[in-house]
């Protein structure tokens, strides 16, 4: 698979599809992201295509557990004290210097949710 990839992104449509080859998601206040894991390492790519494994490290340094040759499909999600979601917070940290970044994720982790494996 080429790097970059189109993710997966809702559709609004008037009915459900069913059938056994559907599944569904919650729409969660994110970033959609694909998380590539090769022989050479992680990387990240936001729904754009833009290389984004600076600005979300934590996640990368836990995609070195998944096998070389995995692609997920998912949204990072970052938390607040209370359990919610804070989209907020992912916006900070996607907007952030790789330094920024380091010191935001010590702060409050991302967390993917969501993983389709590709």
């Amino acid at each position: 698979m080429d790097w970059p990839v189109s993710v997966a992104l809702a559709q609004s449509v008037p009915e459900l599809p069913t059938g056994a080859d559907w599944s569904y998601e919650m729409k969660l206040d994110g970033h959609r992201m694909i998380t590539w894991r090769t022989d050479a390492g992680v990387r990240l790519q936001a729904r754009s295509g833009r290389d984004v494994t600076a600005a979300w490290g934590d996640l990368a340094l836990a995609g070195h557990h998944l096998p070389a040759g995995t692609v997920l499909d998912g949204e990072a999600v970052i938390t607040t004290e209370d359990g919610r979601i804070s989209f907020e917070a992912a916006q900070a940290r996607a907007a952030s210097s790789p330094t920024r970044a380091h010191r935001l994720a010590a702060q409050r982790p991302a967390h993917t949710l969501s993983l389709i494996n590709k």
